[in-house]
């Protein structure tokens, strides 16, 4: 309940976020650069892994002094460790981006170094470059069907608006260049646990929209006199709560598991520190504010075409072509009022009753003799101009 009492205006402040967005990509397109593109793992390139046993403690540093007499390219140590070892520090993973099919030259190399490899407990993986390639397709194929995937099922939700769905995959794409661009800055390979961690992610973060995006549709419900900004930032306030408990949750266990966990899970712990943190944040800051833009640029759109048809509507009245090119500003000038000529008001004369013979009227109005009966008097239109007509003799 902190954030509902908050007078924080996320929507009025969104573009220090975009441009916080900003900053952290653009600083991962340098990282790219600089190393040379995400480095990848044998996943995706090819290559062999050795799992060797020692009945010792070893190092990083000793062991790749043992091999470098090996014939192997892009070499990389990682000391492991699994329960039930009998000493701490006495296994290694060996990886490079060689095709190894037969580990007895590693084995060769780290016996004459004196450290004695049990070879029964040791494993090898080799991925050849053919199969790392289909699977590097196959991932990327599993990205861009989740990320359709969610566009339909979010646009289905919320009443068969596509705007939520796009929204929705806006933030997920941001979410990932994050993730892209923290490796790249940090150096670390994209492999297994960093593509399982990006699909982890893309269902994180689609949920946490998701709960954000009902309470702004149950919000416009509700508050149906409220400028749509201020109700999305409203909702946004009273979501918030919920949406930071679910992410420290989150973030204690896997800071547990990244700490105090095996080595061959801190990537995967690293991935999802770094991508729960980011779908959290677009949710948020990302996604909601590009809907209130949305919704403005559909009022805008709505609003001129209105305009437009009002002003074709006024030409046409006027019998004056209107022109479908007008820029907006004409568009919205409403034309003048044209004035029609009026008509001179009718002059009249005015007659005097007679009964048989004329007499001289005190008015000077001459009455026609059919008119005595009622005594009424009868003008009649004239274009001469007006006199009276006096007969004395």
């Amino acid at each position: 309940m902190f954030f509902r009492r908050l007078k924080w205006n996320i929507i009025g402040q969104r573009y220090y976020y975009f441009a916080l967005s900003l900053i952290v990509i653009a600083a991962g397109v340098v990282a790219l650069v600089i190393h040379h593109g995400l480095p990848l793992g044998l996943s995706f390139t090819g290559g062999t892994t050795v799992d060797v046993k020692f009945s010792q403690t070893v190092s990083e540093a000793s062991v790749r002094q043992a091999i470098a007499g090996v014939n192997l390219t892009d070499v990389n140590v990682q000391i492991a460790s699994k329960p039930g070892d009998a000493f701490p520090n006495d296994r290694v993973i060996i990886s490079s981006q060689t095709s190894l099919p037969d580990p007895g030259p590693v084995f060769d190399a780290l016996d004459r170094a004196g450290m004695q490899a049990d070879r029964a407990q040791s494993q090898i993986t080799t991925v050849g470059p053919s199969l790392s390639k289909e699977y590097l397709n196959r991932s990327l194929w599993a990205l861009v069907i989740a990320l359709v995937l969610q566009l339909l099922y979010i646009a289905f939700r919320f009443g068969n608006q596509l705007r939520y769905g796009i929204v929705a995959d806006i933030a997920l794409v941001h979410d990932v260049l994050v993730m892209v661009g923290i490796y790249a800055i940090a150096n670390r390979k994209a492999d297994d646990a960093f593509l399982a961690a990006l699909l982890t992610v893309i269902g994180y973060s689609v949920m946490d929209s998701i709960v954000i995006f009902d309470r702004i549709r149950e919000n416009g419900k509700v508050m149906p006199d409220v400028p749509y900004d201020q109700m999305v930032n409203t909702s946004l306030l009273q979501t918030m709560t919920r949406s930071v408990n679910t992410l420290a949750t989150v973030l204690i266990t896997l800071f547990a598991l990244y700490f105090f966990g095996g080595d061959t899970l801190k990537n995967f712990a690293f991935a999802l520190l770094v991508g729960v943190t980011s779908g959290a944040y677009s949710s948020i800051f990302i996604a909601s504010p590009l809907l209130v833009m949305w919704k403005h640029a559909d009022v805008r759109r709505r609003a001129g075409v209105k305009a437009a048809l009002a002003a074709r509507e006024t030409a046409a009245a006027s019998g004056r072509p209107s022109s479908t090119a007008a820029s907006p500003a004409a568009v919205r000038r409403t034309p003048p009022k044209v004035k029609r000529p009026q008509a001179p008001p009718p002059r009249y004369r005015k007659r005097r009753p007679t009964f048989g013979s004329q007499t001289p009227s005190s008015g000077g109005v001459e009455l026609l003799a059919g008119d005595a009966s009622d005594g009424e008097l009868t003008e009649e239109p004239t274009d001469e101009p007006s006199h009276y007509s006096d007969d004395r003799e």
